[in-house]
């Protein structure tokens, strides 16, 4: 009773944020090829037809919870990055978001790949999908060329450095479900480790 009261009460927004994460974890946990929006509803608890205020449809909701997943990412690494950050204080700031939001991330990543593997097409989830990769391609070429620029690191090759960065971290929660482990935190910051080593600041910061 205390629960249904408290739903109730939610505003708008709030509700719709509700849904859209218990709408993420259903697509992540089972498949979302099959999770309909009556499961969705029943794990909200709330009418099917208030859904259907909030979203047009199943295809709708797949596209908004993934794009309400790669905006907590984007709005907790922008809060993280203060103006003027250094370079290789913004590469760790990107990882550091991914440590802290694991649990959504690795919801987002297991309904990217179903997604890639179920031959369905869909324009809007494409674009999002190539969207999120752009953005982070950018981010990290931007660090990794200033600081190279800048004398603060090694000289490498900017943009397959940042692809592998990114194919690492998104290696790490690929693994973490194939593996079935919960080292997600523990190999980030691995990855950090070896960032800096390969930037040539775990030397320099020794120093």
């Amino acid at each position: 009773m205390t629960a249904r009261t408290a739903r109730k009460r939610l505003q708008p927004a709030e509700r719709r944020g509700m849904i859209l994460e218990e709408a993420l974890r259903l697509f992540a946990q089972r498949h979302f090829s099959v999770v309909t929006v009556r499961d969705i509803a029943l794990v909200c608890d709330i009418n099917v037809g208030l859904l259907y205020h909030y979203f047009d449809n199943k295809d709708d909701l797949v596209r908004r919870a993934l794009g309400h997943a790669i905006e907590q990412l984007v709005a907790g690494y922008e809060a993280r990055r203060a103006a003027g950050t250094e370079p290789l204080a913004e590469i760790l700031a990107w990882l550091d978001i991914h440590m802290e939001l694991a649990p959504t991330l690795a919801q987002m990543v297991k309904l990217m790949a179903d997604y890639a593997s179920s031959g369905l097409r869909d324009d809007e989830l494409d674009a999002l999908i190539a969207g999120f990769y752009a953005r982070e391609k950018e981010l990290l070429e931007g660090a990794l060329a200033r600081g190279v620029a800048g004398g603060h690191f090694a000289p490498v090759d900017v943009p397959r450095t940042a692809r592998r960065i990114g194919l690492m971290l998104d290696g790490i929660f690929y693994a973490s479900a194939s593996r079935g482990d919960d080292r997600i935190g523990d190999d980030i910051a691995d990855l950090a480790d070896f960032v800096r080593d390969l930037l040539g600041q775990r030397a320099e910061a020794a120093a």
